[in-house]
């Protein structure tokens, strides 16, 4: 979600000296024009594009035409709770205030572009929503209207042809800011873009991942400042590596690491894959023309991967769930997250909304950037989560396209005073984060955040090495690359036939 503000100022001065005799309302209503926000999203996202959810008081005024849709129903199918407990929908439908903030706000949101617009916005949970949706499709059923599902599922109804190009959806402009600028760039194939991200979610917040951190860990082990390391552009993996080794310990002194020591890092074998993209590794980049090339086989990607398994690899200083799932039904709920608020990890490495189900916690954590490579690296990367985010797809069985396309808009544009405030300043901020300083890491991990197709895809299963690897304790990466290579570029090159076909 980006919401930038130096182009409102700027526009906001200029009229105000030009034409004083209009009141300031006037002059605030001028500067959100739809070629301002045109002009902020104008910048290449993929490299330097902000992707902030900090909220604005500006008005965000999408320029939609006035239209009555005489009470049509506008139909979501969403993640329910039965799909998982904690990744189910929260963003698009409530059926009354309540006082919790983003219940409210998502109630506030829809009753205004409702009341506007004459439609209604309703929801199906459910917990197969990839199955829902392809048998909706498959039998050409209309009920559902907009898809919310994870982008991984989102690629899948998008390959299969069960969903809609977003650049053909009349009243949806995706240059807007309340439109993620870097997942427009970074996943649009072509011409085509069949799924969207923005502040009409927040479930992408939730899904991007960081490194939590015990601050009560660094005092007592006289540790550097991690805030300041990455301020000072030192938050690198062998400074993360030399953090985990030293403190990691045999608390009960039986002469093996287990659940009731002190680990340097908890994780899962997953993140493996992170810190490969916050170091600065990409499966695919698009290419000039928005198409997807394969990126990864260079010099500096085993370069990466070795310094990774320093922490990933070694079950000495990083406890990953993966190797509990025998003994708990859930270790990531069950164990890690338990083992951490109990002082028992320095570093958590995990999706950023596991800050709201830590406010219990005794002991002061911080928040932090995925690490750098090294110092040279110009800026931090954080993955948004493809299995665990939501996006936005329409229905090809849909019957109302100009009508779902203009609620998008209206949803999104509205979110960014009401949603995308009560998720950050309302309940993140003021409830789950614990000093400014991780305030101010939030600001950076969201302008930072990244995506790739070759995680969406998972392109000849490129994603799933990492995870190997680190579980192996082993740099496999050339002799796997030479295997999966070819069915990596096959998929590629199906995937872009398919879309230029569509």
């Amino acid at each position: 979600m980006k919401i930038k503000l130096k182009n409102f100022i700027c526009l906001f001065i200029v009229l105000a000296l030009s034409l004083t005799f209009f009141s300031c309302n006037n002059n605030s209503a001028d500067s959100n024009s739809t070629d301002s926000n045109n002009n902020n999203a104008s910048a290449n996202a993929g490299d330097t594009a902000a992707a902030s959810t900090e909220p604005t008081t500006a008005s965000n005024d999408p320029g939609l035409p006035a239209m009555d849709f005489g009470g049509a129903d506008v139909n979501f199918l969403v993640k329910g709770e039965k799909f998982h407990w904690y990744w189910c929908s929260h963003e698009i439908y409530a059926e009354a205030e309540n006082g919790d903030p983003v219940n409210d706000a998502v109630y506030r949101r829809n009753a205004t572009i409702e009341d506007k617009y004459n439609f209604k916005i309703t929801e199906y949970r459910s917990g197969n929503p990839l199955g829902d949706a392809q048998k909706a499709v498959k039998a050409g059923d209309g009920t559902y209207d907009v898809f919310m599902l994870s982008l991984t599922d989102a690629a899948n109804l998008a390959q299969n042809g069960y969903s809609v190009n977003l650049y053909d959806v009349p009243h949806m402009n995706l240059s807007q800011p309340w439109w993620d600028q870097r997942a427009v760039q970074q996943l649009t194939i072509g011409n085509k873009l069949y799924y969207a991200l923005g502040d009409i979610n927040i479930m992408d917040n939730d899904a991007t991942m960081v490194t939590f951190f015990n601050k009560k860990l660094i005092a007592d082990n006289a540790m550097d400042n991690p805030y300041q390391l990455v301020r000072d552009g030192k938050w690198t993996l062998d400074k993360f590596n030399q953090m985990i080794t030293s403190i990691s310990k045999d608390l009960n002194g039986d002469g093996a690491m287990g659940i009731t020591d002190l680990y340097g890092q908890l994780a899962e074998y997953g993140v493996a894959y992170d810190l490969f993209v916050g170091a600065g590794g990409r499966i695919t980049v698009n290419n000039s023309d928005s198409y997807p090339e394969l990126a990864i086989s260079n010099d500096r990607t085993s370069a990466i991967i070795d310094k990774i398994l320093v922490n990933m690899g070694n079950r000495n200083l990083t406890l990953c769930a993966d190797d509990y799932t025998s003994q708990y039904s859930n270790p990531w709920d069950d164990l890690t997250r338990p083992m951490f608020k109990n002082n028992q990890g320095l570093f958590y490495s995990i999706g950023m909304g596991t800050a709201n189900l830590m406010r219990d916690m005794d002991v002061d954590f911080g928040i932090l950037p995925l690490p750098k490579f090294d110092e040279s690296q110009s800026e931090y990367y954080n993955i948004v989560s493809a299995a665990s985010t939501s996006c936005v797809s329409i229905s090809v069985s849909g019957t109302k396209l100009e009508c779902t396309g203009l609620a998008l808009e209206a949803m999104a544009a509205e979110s960014v005073t009401t949603l995308t405030e009560a998720y950050y300043t309302i309940n993140f901020e003021n409830k789950s984060l614990r000093d400014e300083d991780s305030i101010e890491m939030t600001k950076i991990i969201l302008k930072s955040r990244s995506y790739d197709l070759g995680d969406a895809f998972n392109f000849g299963g490129l994603v799933d090495i990492f995870a190997k690897m680190a579980k192996a304790n082993l740099n496999t990466f050339a002799s796997d690359y030479e295997k999966k290579q070819a069915s990596a570029q096959n998929a590629i090159d199906k995937l872009v036939a398919n879309f230029e076909s569509k």
